[in-house]
């Protein structure tokens, strides 16, 4: 009777193997075969069924088979290099402002303008059809809008304060001989206070006169100290300038390629939420690029 039980779980278990293999061998057969057809949206579909059914059939209860689609982990690279080609054509048309560069088979880094300085702005997932910004440059054009409703700059509150403080240490500079009158004048007083403030009756208030100007020529000379870094402070600050009106300029302008291509911030990042499923009902509607390169 155990022979026979044991025997009867021996065929249920090589039942459950020969099903699963089938399921791979036939997910692998059609993965295949839409590589054969240039059958992009398929791929797609087959890479994450889930998310395809959810976004483009409006289908929630769909789930993905793990087993089989991690079958192609070790393949990831080259497909995100084989369907890149009509991705990038169509994201040329939908984002002229954004360049990529292959820097390892399937991986793309994304760059903002085509002008001097432009940005490395991120990576493109191609199998996941997403964008993945850098965050802090990002962050960075998001609050270059946001300031650009008051009328403003993102860097041109640092560049004010910069300027000011080349304004004070250039003051510094003009105003050396007109120190050294001072300390005199103070040192004068100084030695007339101490005289004073020597004898058995020296009160409180002597103290303090004498405190005061003692603080006075220790403001003085550190602004001398000041004033003798100044030349280099200013340098240093006149470059600091240069950079963040260059940052400036580079935000002026992906700001416009925004706007002339999607009217303005908030649609642009619209674009960017609906981008899977944008792309994926392009290729359903038939405009897949075959011609691959």
């Amino acid at each position: 009777m155990t022979n026979e039980v044991d025997h009867d779980d021996q065929k249920s278990a090589n039942s459950i193997i020969d099903e699963q293999i089938s399921i791979k061998i036939t997910y692998l057969q059609k993965l295949q075969q839409a590589v054969a057809d240039h059958d992009d949206q398929q791929i797609f579909s087959l890479l994450d069924n889930q998310r395809y059914s959810s976004a483009i059939e409006h289908r929630e209860n769909e789930e993905n088979d793990l087993g089989i689609v991690n079958l192609v982990d070790n393949l990831s690279d080259e497909l995100s290099n084989y369907l890149s080609a009509n991705m990038i054509k169509f994201l040329g048309k939908t984002y002229p402002f954004f360049y990529y560069e292959e820097y390892q088979r399937g991986h793309f880094k994304i760059y903002f303008g085509n002008w001097w300085d432009r940005r490395e702005f991120g990576e493109l997932d191609v199998l996941n059809i997403r964008f993945v910004f850098n965050q802090t440059e990002y962050d960075k054009l998001t609050q270059s809008f946001q300031l650009a409703k008051e009328n403003k700059r993102f860097n041109s509150g640092k560049i004010e304060e910069i300027s000011k403080e080349n304004d004070y240490l250039q003051s510094l500079i003009d105003n050396q001989k007109e120190r050294e009158n001072q300390k005199d004048e103070l040192q004068g007083q100084l030695k007339d206070v101490s005289t004073r403030t020597g004898m058995p009756w020296e009160s409180g208030k002597q103290k303090e006169a004498r405190q005061d100007l003692v603080d006075q020529l220790s403001q003085l000379e550190d602004q001398d100290q000041q004033a003798r870094d100044a030349l280099k402070t200013i340098k240093d600050n006149e470059s600091r300038v240069l950079a963040l009106s260059k940052e400036n300029t580079i935000l002026s302008y992906e700001q416009k390629s925004i706007i002339d291509t999607f009217g303005n911030f908030d649609d642009f990042e619209s674009a960017n939420r609906n981008l899977y499923a944008d792309y994926l009902n392009t290729l359903s509607n038939g405009k897949q690029v075959e011609d691959r390169d």
